[in-house]
């Protein structure tokens, strides 16, 4: 391309664009002059709501975390005796010892091989 220079062509304004002399002058440019006071108080709100929001999600988390660490941990402890129960059972049936006074517990193997032994093997 070539130098050349372009020739901007402006519409006629519209009736928007042209101001009568009865409305008076233009109103000033919004925002040309920042209120330090109302960017101070801004800016606190900001901070205050930030932290606020922060504060809220901590406490939420916390919440959250801790109910749900009581629930696993619950679950645990109640599971462990359950595990603790059984393995008890199971030492039991692979023991000789005494139930009470007059009957002794023998370990379950040797009881199924007695009482098919008793039978004959008949069922």
């Amino acid at each position: 391309m070539s130098n050349q220079k372009l020739e901007h062509q402006h519409e006629t304004p519209d009736a928007w664009h042209r101001h009568l002399p009865a409305e008076g002058h233009g109103q000033h440019e919004h925002g040309s002059h920042a209120s330090p006071k109302a960017m101070l108080i801004t800016l606190i709100a900001m901070v205050f709501g930030t932290l606020f929001v922060v504060l809220v999600l901590m406490a939420f988390f916390n919440s959250y975390t801790s109910k749900y660490k009581a629930a696993v941990e619950e679950t645990t402890t109640i599971g462990q005796v359950a595990r603790n129960n059984k393995a008890a059972a199971m030492g039991a049936l692979e023991t000789w010892g005494w139930i009470d006074h007059d009957r002794v517990r023998m370990p379950i193997e040797q009881a199924m091989q007695q009482v098919v032994a008793e039978r004959g093997g008949q069922g």
